[in-house]
């Protein structure tokens, strides 16, 4: 009778441990999900290299994130990737730095200034300034396809429908993407239409940074987000993830989401030749590649 009761225990306690480990599965699969697009929505994404922040050269002329960069990224015919950013009068414009010392040498952020004290000043030492996302797409008019990352470091909302008045009316084929889900999450409520791809990497702070005084996130931040388990919030249809010191392994379990994977950012031959058979595409900073 005893072994009976002990058999029945066993076999209790085992059918709970793998519905436990059913619902941590299906938790995860629900944390992890992506939103799958039909290709013909997408496959602009692996068309052609994607050239980060224009084809520039930030030494002799054609810097990061402006006109002639875009320009010679049109004429290449390669996707454009560039970041936008807020200025203190609620203006859009392109520009990856939080702050302006690095590319104007001025003190203090972008959202302290307003666009037209920022175009008073050309990008180092060059005849461009940075520009307004609109004039930007004037420039590309649809001859390339454009992923825009949305650098918010504010309350979600405001500047994502800014951004997305400005989109509207846009007709060539383009993407926004970010590595605060939310700001996705944003779109997908708001603008399901427009395409969306999650940002993502090991979230390091360099030591240039952290002198400017940014500190890392909290370990259980970096876990959820580097592991992509706050896609239940964006709901990408595409996924952009560092290339540095990641795994095979890992690329091969973000590709089990069925969507775009993207690998950021490859800066010479070398890497190129690493990476090139793991992704669906790479988004470089250098255009000479075989």
């Amino acid at each position: 009778m005893k072994k009976t009761r002990s058999k029945k225990t066993k076999q209790i306690l085992r059918g709970g441990f793998l519905v436990l480990i059913a619902g941590f599965f299906g938790l995860y699969v629900y944390l992890r999900s992506a939103e799958v697009l039909d290709p013909s929505r997408i496959d602009w994404l692996t068309g052609t290299l994607v050239a980060h922040r224009g084809v520039h050269d930030n030494e002799n002329g054609t810097p990061e994130n402006t006109l002639a960069a875009f320009g010679a990224a049109i004429e290449r015919g390669l996707i454009i990737e560039l970041d936008v950013q807020s200025t203190k009068d609620n203006q859009i414009v392109v520009v990856h730095d939080d702050d302006l010392e690095r590319l104007l040498g001025l003190a203090g952020k972008v959202k302290e200034y307003t666009y037209d004290e920022i175009k008073q000043k050309n990008i180092l030492d060059s005849d461009q300034v940075i520009p307004l996302l609109s004039d930007v797409l004037d420039l590309v008019d649809g001859k390339v396809p454009v992923l825009i990352e949305i650098k918010n470091d504010q309350e979600v909302g405001e500047f994502e429908s800014r951004v997305a008045r400005i989109l509207e009316d846009y007709e060539g084929r383009f993407a926004v993407i970010a590595f605060n889900p939310y700001t996705l999450r944003w779109f997908r409520d708001n603008e399901p239409e427009i395409v969306r791809g999650q940002i993502s990497g090991h979230y390091t702070v360099s030591e240039e940074d952290k002198l400017k005084g940014k500190k890392p996130r909290v370990w259980y931040e970096r876990f959820m987000l580097s592991n992509l388990l706050v896609n239940f919030e964006s709901r990408p249809n595409f996924i952009v993830y560092e290339i540095k010191d990641t795994s095979l392994a890992r690329i091969r379990w973000f590709k089990e989401l069925n969507v775009p994977l993207l690998g950021y950012t490859i800066d010479n031959q070398e890497e190129y030749d690493q990476a090139k058979g793991y992704y669906d595409n790479l988004i470089v900073n250098t255009v000479d590649l075989k």
